[in-house]
């Protein structure tokens, strides 16, 4: 089953989605909304009773970031969870941000930028705001250019470092990251070798890990009867 923080990640998206002051605060209202649709891609009964609890010390405004990482964490994403469709969820979080966020100059499809935006979120360190560190961008650039049949040189991690400078705390957001693959870096490659490398990591960092998952709940469901028929 995927870490429970994976999920928390890409949730924190669509929450920063709905904090259109950019205060770290969403109105009660928008997060039921949030929550109930949540827990119906994930296969978990939602009580509003419970959110309302969580808060009763808040009814005189707009809900807080922690506030609802804590609530997500303690009665949502703890709970024993049947095999839902991780990647809707991750699409569900996607719709509700990249409008926000998105350049529209990208030389890549919004389903890649999808792609490196899953890409962003299994890599990026578990600290809010997410961000991805000047390793794993690395790591990442790496990946995608030896896919494209290239050898990741010294003149790439130069023009990487020069790229990554624009940014004070070097690290990159998803939206910087996706701004990075699609418009910068890789600019003078053609857009389908791009799009088949991304495909090609998306599917061996995350697919990969989807397919463990279902693997493992598979044989899980399996032993059971095993165990009567033995028994027998």
């Amino acid at each position: 089953m995927w870490d429970p923080e994976e999920f928390l990640k890409c949730i924190w998206h669509a929450f920063t989605a709905l904090d259109m002051d950019r205060r770290g605060k969403v109105s009660k209202s928008q997060l039921k909304v949030l929550s109930l649709n949540v827990c119906n891609i994930m296969k978990i009964p939602f009580d509003p009773c419970v959110l309302e609890d969580h808060f009763k010390d808040d009814d005189t405004g707009p809900l807080s970031e922690q506030g609802y990482m804590r609530y997500l964490s303690n009665f949502i994403l703890n709970k024993p969870q049947d095999d839902f469709a991780t990647l809707e969820l991750f699409k569900f979080c996607w719709t509700l941000s990249y409008k926000k966020n998105l350049s529209r100059h990208l030389h890549i499809s919004r389903d890649d930028a999808f792609k490196v935006w899953c890409i962003f979120n299994f890599l990026s360190e578990n600290k809010y705001p997410l961000f991805i560190i000047t390793q794993e961008v690395e790591y990442l650039l790496k990946l995608l250019t030896n896919a494209m049949g290239d050898v990741w040189s010294e003149g790439k991690l130069a023009e990487y470092h020069v790229e990554l400078s624009l940014t004070k705390s070097k690290s990159l957001t998803a939206w910087e990251l996706i701004e990075l693959v699609g418009v910068q870096l890789f600019k003078n490659k053609s857009p389908s070798a791009l799009t088949a490398a991304i495909n090609e990591v998306f599917e061996e960092l995350i697919l990969g890990i989807l397919k463990q998952v279902l693997e493992t709940h598979m044989q899980l469901s399996v032993i059971p009867h095993y165990k009567v028929a033995a028994e027998l």
